[in-house]
């Protein structure tokens, strides 16, 4: 068989590959060996003289929403919002070096269609190493972080590091995640043990069946009131746990780690859906509703799709920085709106106080929690911050929250 070098010899076996195709199942053994040769010689050809152009960006990320139903908003979410999208797809705006890897990463779109010029694909990085050091991986062993190693620890832990690489091999997670609100007085936080608390969190949802799908439009002020005005029912945990995810935003209970002093967090799954992670480390019905708030206040103002997660630590001390503030007034005002706080700031004795929550229809922790915070004085109103009460409320027994 003649080498194809010239546009003659391109022609000539282009008819031959033609009728050897046509022929279908009757070809001889002889014949199917000449078609798989020629149709190598023919690519290697074409490949070098008629070399396909790269799609258009903008093409390129149209053909994938239409073959897998993206909407704009889809692309928004990756791009940094519904704006920056429709620019993007009018061809008004250019694509960032890291919206084309958000895109390469979460839709699989080859990066040279987006750059619109051939380049090599990115090489995969290199193996992360572990430090068995860095994490708590035992109290992660005992908690289940380890699927099918939970029961045989000194069998185990002969390879700490193999330990870890498999936990992080499910899903994604930050290498380094973003340090929380800084506690006066205490010793740093375990970053890395916050690392692995929210790749739990995240593998946890990813667990999940039938999620529905997550949907910012639903969380308008109409919505969020009501949520808030749950806490006046001793149901009303489950119950605002029940309703965020039917909108679609999943909320997790994953006691904390040690070294964290963890609350809460907001971040985001692998799909890019918002997750809202509480430890219910002060186990108290004041702390859930605000903590709950606060990474509601995150989730809808300040988590930004490809960022990293917003840990909250030690909710009882000084905090500072303006997203947090930005989240603590949202989650105060949302459940004590300010005419009614101009109600109840001034009360004092534990009989007004329930009654003003029976007639504004207010958790009692709530109003008794704020009242703490605001005086800076957390000795104030024992008795009716539900302690102890946040954890059974939410369905767990002595025995199942871990020590």
């Amino acid at each position: 068989m003649k080498p194809i070098n010239t546009p003659k010899r391109h022609e000539e076996a282009l008819e031959r590959f033609d009728v050897l195709v046509a022929r279908g199942v009757e070809l001889t053994e002889p014949e199917r060996d000449e078609l798989e040769i020629l149709s190598v010689l023919l690519a290697d050809y074409e490949e070098k003289h008629h070399p396909v152009p790269p799609p258009d960006p903008i093409e390129a990320i149209k053909f994938r929403m239409m073959q897998c139903d993206y909407k704009a908003k889809d692309l928004g979410r990756l791009v940094g919002g519904a704006n920056r999208a429709s620019e993007i797809l009018s061809g008004k705006r250019g694509l960032t070096p890291d919206m084309m890897r958000a895109l390469y990463r979460e839709w699989g779109i080859p990066t040279d269609s987006l750059l619109g010029v051939a380049v090599p694909e990115p090489e995969p990085a290199p193996e992360r190493e572990f430090d068995p050091g860095d994490y708590p991986i035992k109290q992660m062993y005992d908690r289940g972080y380890f699927p099918g190693r939970e029961r045989n620890w000194k069998r185990d832990s002969r390879d700490k590091p193999d330990l870890l690489r498999r936990f992080f091999t499910v899903g994604t997670a930050p290498l380094v995640p973003a340090l929380p609100r800084k506690a006066t007085g205490k010793k740093a936080i375990n970053v890395h043990a916050l690392e692995a608390w929210a790749h739990r969190v995240r593998t946890r949802v990813a667990e999940e069946e039938d999620l529905p799908k997550w949907d910012r439009k639903a969380f308008d002020g109409a919505f969020v009131h009501w949520l808030a005005s749950l806490s006046y029912f001793d149901d009303g945990l489950v119950k605002a746990i029940d309703e965020l995810r039917e909108r679609g935003l999943p909320v997790v209970v994953e006691p904390r780690l040690d070294g964290t002093r963890l609350d809460g967090a907001a971040l985001l799954a692998d799909d890019g859906r918002p997750i809202i992670g509480l430890t219910l480390r002060l186990d108290r019905l004041d702390n859930f509703w605000f903590t709950l708030f606060h990474e509601l206040g995150h989730v809808l103002n300040h988590l930004d799709p490809g960022g990293r997660p917003l840990f909250d630590c030690d909710f009882d001390s000084a905090r500072s920085g303006r997203v947090e503030q930005e989240a603590d007034r949202f989650a105060l005002d949302t459940l004590i709106p300010p005419p009614k706080w101009e109600v109840v700031r001034t009360l004092k004795l534990a009989g007004q106080i329930r009654r003003a929550a029976r007639d504004l229809r207010i958790g009692v922790a709530v109003i008794a929690g704020r009242l703490r915070r605001e005086a800076n004085d957390y000795r104030k109103h024992r008795t009716l911050v539900g302690q102890g009460m946040a954890r059974e409320a939410l369905g767990f027994t002595d025995d199942q929250w871990p020590k």
